[in-house]
């Protein structure tokens, strides 16, 4: 089985992640199963659970478990732009994420 981690805000790509869902998971697996083989997607919408964090553990976690989820799904990962920003986390949080999985990043102010 492979696994799509699919990332986008919420509130302006629910009918968007529901076709996903509905329409093309269905229609992709069909193809997918005459192969051997299928696929999943990964879709964080019902959240993490992070009740009993601190702001800067919680935004940590956050970020830690979409990381997870790209390099689980390693290929592919979609990405779905709108008309919104979802959320910014704090550029300490996003280097200290960044370090834990080694990542090169150029500029955190963007």
């Amino acid at each position: 089985m492979r696994t799509i981690f699919v990332s986008s805000t919420f509130k302006d790509m629910q009918l968007e992640r529901d076709a996903i869902r509905d329409i093309c998971e269905p229609a992709i697996n069909g193809e997918a199963r005459k192969h051997g083989d299928e696929i999943d997607f990964c879709d964080l919408r019902w959240g993490i659970n992070t009740s009993q964090m601190g702001e800067e553990e919680s935004s940590l976690k956050v970020l830690n478990v979409c990381f997870d989820q790209i390099n689980r799904c390693q290929p592919p990962f979609i990405v779905m732009c709108g008309y919104r920003y979802g959320w910014i986390p704090d550029k300490d949080i996003v280097a200290k994420s960044a370090n834990i999985y080694d990542l090169m990043l150029d500029d955190l102010e963007k």
